[in-house]
Protein backbone atom coordinates (compact mmCIF):
# COMPACT_ATOMS: atom_id res chain seq x y z
CA UNK A 1 0.00 0.00 0.00
CA UNK A 2 1.67 3.28 -1.36
CA UNK A 3 1.13 6.93 -0.04
CA UNK A 4 -1.48 7.46 -2.62
CA UNK A 5 -3.30 4.44 -1.58
CA UNK A 6 -3.47 5.53 1.69
CA UNK A 7 -4.77 8.97 0.84
CA UNK A 8 -7.63 8.05 -0.69
CA UNK A 9 -8.06 5.88 1.79
CA UNK A 10 -8.38 8.62 4.20
CA UNK A 11 -10.40 10.92 2.25
CA UNK A 12 -13.18 7.90 1.67
CA UNK A 13 -13.05 7.95 5.35
CA UNK A 14 -13.51 11.51 5.70
CA UNK A 15 -15.73 12.17 3.04
CA UNK A 16 -18.03 9.26 4.38
CA UNK A 17 -17.65 10.71 7.91
CA UNK A 18 -19.12 13.96 6.91
CA UNK A 19 -21.66 12.27 4.72
CA UNK A 20 -22.98 10.14 7.71
CA UNK A 21 -22.93 13.08 10.08
CA UNK A 22 -24.74 15.71 7.83
CA UNK A 23 -28.19 16.58 7.10
CA UNK A 24 -28.56 13.98 3.66
CA UNK A 25 -28.41 11.66 5.89
CA UNK A 26 -31.65 12.57 7.32
CA UNK A 27 -33.14 13.24 4.44
CA UNK A 28 -32.37 10.24 2.45
CA UNK A 29 -33.37 7.77 5.23
CA UNK A 30 -32.27 4.71 7.24
CA UNK A 31 -31.26 2.86 4.42
CA UNK A 32 -28.58 5.06 3.10
CA UNK A 33 -27.32 6.06 6.72
CA UNK A 34 -26.42 2.40 7.17
CA UNK A 35 -25.04 1.49 3.55
CA UNK A 36 -22.82 4.55 4.63
CA UNK A 37 -21.67 2.82 7.72
CA UNK A 38 -21.35 -0.23 6.27
CA UNK A 39 -18.73 1.17 3.68
CA UNK A 40 -16.82 3.39 6.15
CA UNK A 41 -16.44 0.47 8.26
CA UNK A 42 -15.23 -1.59 5.22
CA UNK A 43 -12.91 0.85 4.28
CA UNK A 44 -11.40 1.89 7.37
CA UNK A 45 -10.76 -1.75 8.31
CA UNK A 46 -8.95 -2.11 4.61
CA UNK A 47 -7.13 0.76 5.17
CA UNK A 48 -5.82 -0.71 8.72
CA UNK A 49 -4.70 -4.25 7.18
CA UNK A 50 -3.29 -2.60 4.42
CA UNK A 51 -1.12 0.18 6.46
CA UNK A 52 -0.34 -2.65 9.11
CA UNK A 53 0.95 -5.20 5.90
CA UNK A 54 2.91 -2.19 4.43
CA UNK A 55 4.59 -1.92 7.82
CA UNK A 56 5.28 -5.81 8.61
CA UNK A 57 6.18 -7.55 4.81
CA UNK A 58 5.88 -11.11 4.87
Amino acid sequence: MDATQIGLGTALLVLGGLTLAGPATLVSGPVTYLLTAATLCVTGYALLVGIGRNQYPN
